[in-house]
């Protein structure tokens, strides 16, 4: 047993360590350091706007929930994420997907700070964090794709009061959104990444579009290759436009619509073809990709054509490989 004075220094090690820990640590308050972290993962790391816009939701809840507290956002532990993620999820009805994402949003937010000596820890690290569910993608069948192909060719059935220039603005509308929504069927685009093509960002050869250019998250770089029928029709809509035009430009000189105005623009298609399921931009990305399972692409491919960062993103789509085994056992 150590002597008396021993211990004592220790001890007093100890605490003159703990001092100077904490004085390594720099003094933000939380709204600080949520500007400066959505500024880092903007810039620095190259995200979307949209994952920005949620990142700063989430963090704004946090923030918000904290200041009712009273609470340090400094001085946390797993015992408030806890508390958090139960108060989301008794109070607000939160879906635990939803809250999932949230509780990952703070993880990477507290990651940052205490990399820039703000936090002392990380106390989402030891926190129990729901669970996200397995949920499986909706996809169009076949004759699904072919209704909403059906309806979206119809062009000409306009309403007879309809005239002079309001007529031919309606009719640009329709085959600009029949184009759009056919290429994401044909190349599994995510809507950001649709809509934010130029005329440059399509390869030609003999009038045909063989592949388009994009830049998906993360600020990273993929060609996807388009099949030869649709790339012969998708080389008719680019023809004779500026390099630097929008591919889906709502008029000579403007930007493309918002993913607001097509979404709603689809939803009504989908209503017309007599579709009973919730079809997004997002759900033909799914499509597409369910088509290219069925066709024999590996996983590894799929994930390299939809520019997912991890495999496991791509393998929500192993219910085609499920559904091929189960036909083939009903055979037996």
């Amino acid at each position: 047993m150590p002597a008396i004075g021993q211990g004592a220094t220790t001890s007093t090690h100890g605490i003159a360590l703990s001092i100077i820990g904490l004085c390594n640590v720099t003094t933000v308050d939380y709204w600080t350091a949520r500007t400066d972290f959505l500024a880092d993962l903007r810039f620095t790391r190259g995200a979307a706007v949209g994952t920005c816009a949620g990142y700063a939701s989430d963090l704004k809840l946090w923030g918000e929930w904290l200041d009712e507290l009273n609470r340090d956002w400094r001085d946390c532990s797993h015992v408030q994420v806890e508390q958090w993620v139960g108060w989301q999820t008794r109070e607000r009805k939160i879906k635990a997907h939803i809250i999932a994402r949230r509780v990952s949003c703070l993880s990477s937010f507290y990651k940052w700070a205490q990399k820039r000596s703000l936090v002392q820890s990380d106390p989402v690290y030891l926190a129990d964090k729901p669970k996200r569910p397995q949920r499986l993608p909706i996809w169009l069948e076949r004759d699904e794709q072919a209704r909403l192909q059906a309806v979206a060719a119809e062009i000409e059935n306009l309403p007879d009061n309809l005239h002079g220039n309001a007529r031919q603005r309606i009719l640009d509308a329709r085959r600009r959104h029949g184009v759009l929504f056919a290429l994401i069927q044909h190349s599994g685009l995510r809507i950001s990444e649709a809509l934010g093509l130029k005329v440059k960002d399509v390869r030609m050869t003999n009038h045909v579009a063989k592949s388009v250019r994009v830049v998906g998250k993360g600020n990273k770089e993929r060609i996807v290759p388009l099949p030869v029928v649709f790339g012969a029709a998708f080389g008719l809509w680019v023809a004779d436009r500026p390099k630097e035009a929008h591919v889906f430009a709502k008029a000579p000189g403007e930007g493309p619509p918002s993913p607001k105005a097509v979404r709603l623009y689809l939803r009504r298609l989908v209503e017309r073809a007599e579709i009973d399921k919730r079809v997004t931009p997002h759900k033909l990305r799914h499509t597409y990709a369910t088509r290219l399972l069925e066709s024999g692409a590996q996983l590894v491919d799929i994930q390299a054509l939809l520019g997912h960062v991890s495999i496991s993103t791509t393998q929500i789509y192993t219910h085609v490989t499920e559904e091929r085994m189960a036909d083939v056992v009903s055979k037996l």
